[in-house]
């Protein structure tokens, strides 16, 4: 590799395998002071089977908060040794299994597979495309107990020799708690690892990032941002055909995004879009307004008739929900609570602290006030780290209705990747001749093209 190609940032993914509960406890919340996201590999045997484990509640908790997932295998065996036993079969049930239960219990399939042991070759490569995964080929280096306060010098060796990418494994992070295969000796031992990889990012020599990541961010390798930007993109009603059309253009670019569903339709859909990643919201049984006046009876009667049934016929039918985006954009801080209340993370609307409109952009010259572009308009971004923890998110819609510059959406997508923001886009259906308060296919593909180009991460609303 050329002398200028070397003293390029490596990027590192920071994995933690075998589901300990030290994972939930300790290190995502070190990760999310630093704004990063941590990939949890997690082995669904192991998942619930005594204290120092994870729980399917602790999974889906580092969900909630925008960790990534990747399956550890189904019960962790070597297998590149059942594939000499002749047991293919055996390694696809290892694949398929924890993938259908991660799936299952979180509402998202995992991308990733993250062999045990590092054992693998190209037919489990193969055997994990089979099985809708990618194989994690990049070279993982352990740290715990025997290394804790080696990773400059590690990190100083992978540049010389010219690796761009590689993986900062963990097991246990804190043998004092709950402890785990070569765990760290306790939390300020592991707290002082993660400080020495911040200052490696500091000084522009690493870049944190995760295997969703380095999948994406590797188009343009000359334009390596301090910390990846996140374009999150979401799409509203019940514009299912356009919707599924769409999905071999998202899949392209490895993006996901979020579909909020009016009513209880299309099911067939909604399990297609979490088999590829997606996720699905709500957006009302009948697209109802939340209350305007914040009343106890208003919001009682608002979540009875427009949002309980709704849950419960998808729950009912295995569809997990955990956002809401309010139509109209119409929101109080008291609906926010309500749902909050019942075990909905996060909501999307508009309001304090954001712009009071969700269309700011004024190209045809009409000089309102609250219309400027989407660019320079800052309360549509959240720093990149806040989007781990926002409970409350804002948006841009995007369509003709909405005098939408697409030149000015991608000066935004550019500035986010600039600055390491997130910057949240919705709109309803996806086809070529768009109009009203849809996106064209082309404005679509342009954005995630150039998302992926400039390291910005293509997420849903989570």
């Amino acid at each position: 590799m050329a002398a200028s190609a070397a003293a390029e940032p490596l990027r590192v993914a920071l994995t933690f395998d075998d589901s300990l509960k030290d994972h939930l406890l300790i290190a995502a919340p070190m990760l999310e002071e630093r704004g990063w996201r941590g990939t949890f590999s997690i082995v669904t045997d192991w998942v619930g089977k005594d204290d120092s484990h994870l729980t399917w509640d602790d999974v889906r908790e580092l969900v909630n908060r925008g960790h990534e997932i990747a399956t550890h295998t189904k019960s962790h065996q070597n297998l590149v040794s059942l594939l000499q036993k002749g047991q293919e079969a055996e390694v696809r049930r290892e694949l398929l299994e924890s993938t259908d239960r991660i799936a299952a219990e979180t509402g998202f399939a995992p991308r990733f597979m993250v062999s045990p042991f590092g054992r693998k070759n190209e037919t489990t490569a193969r055997l994990c495309r089979e099985c809708g995964l990618r194989q994690a080929e990049v070279p993982r280096h352990n740290f715990g107990s025997n290394n804790c306060d080696r990773a400059a010098a590690v990190v100083e060796d992978l540049r010389k020799k010219g690796v761009e990418r590689a993986d900062i494994l963990h097991h246990g992070v804190s043998a004092a708690d709950h402890g785990g295969w070569c765990s760290f000796a306790d939390r300020e031992s592991f707290r002082r690892h993660l400080d020495a990889l911040a200052e490696l990012e500091r000084k522009g020599e690493i870049v944190v990032t995760d295997y969703d990541g380095m999948a994406s961010s590797c188009a343009l390798k000359s334009q390596v941002w301090p910390r990846h930007g996140v374009l999150s993109l979401s799409f509203d009603d019940a514009n299912f055909g356009q919707w599924e059309a769409a999905l071999p253009l998202f899949a392209k670019y490895d993006a996901r995004t979020t579909f909020f569903v009016i009513g209880t339709n299309r099911l067939d859909f909604m399990r297609k879009a979490l088999a590829a990643g997606h996720e699905i919201g709500i957006h009302g049984l009948n697209h109802r307004d939340a209350p305007a006046t914040g009343s106890e009876r208003d919001e009682n009667w608002f979540w009875k008739v427009d949002i309980a049934p709704q849950l419960a016929a998808l729950g009912e039918a295995g569809i997990p929900v955990r956002s809401y985006a309010y139509p109209n954009c119409r929101r109080t801080d008291r609906t926010d609570a309500l749902f909050f209340s019942h075990g909905i993370p996060r909501v999307r609307g508009l309001g304090a602290p954001f712009p009071p409109s969700p269309n700011p952009h004024d190209p045809k010259g009409e000089k309102l006030d609250k219309w400027r572009p989407v660019a320079t308009a800052d309360g549509f971004f959240l720093p990149a780290a806040d989007f781990l923890r926002a409970r409350l998110v804002p948006n841009v819609i995007m369509g003709e209705n909405y005098h939408t510059d697409i030149e000015d959406i991608m000066r935004a997508i550019a500035r986010a990747g600039e600055r390491g923001e997130a910057l949240f886009i919705v709109s309803h259906g996806i086809s070529p001749d768009a109009k009203g308060i849809s996106m064209k296919t082309e404005w679509l593909e342009r954005m995630l093209s150039a998302a992926n180009g400039l390291g910005v991460l293509v997420r849903g609303i989570r």
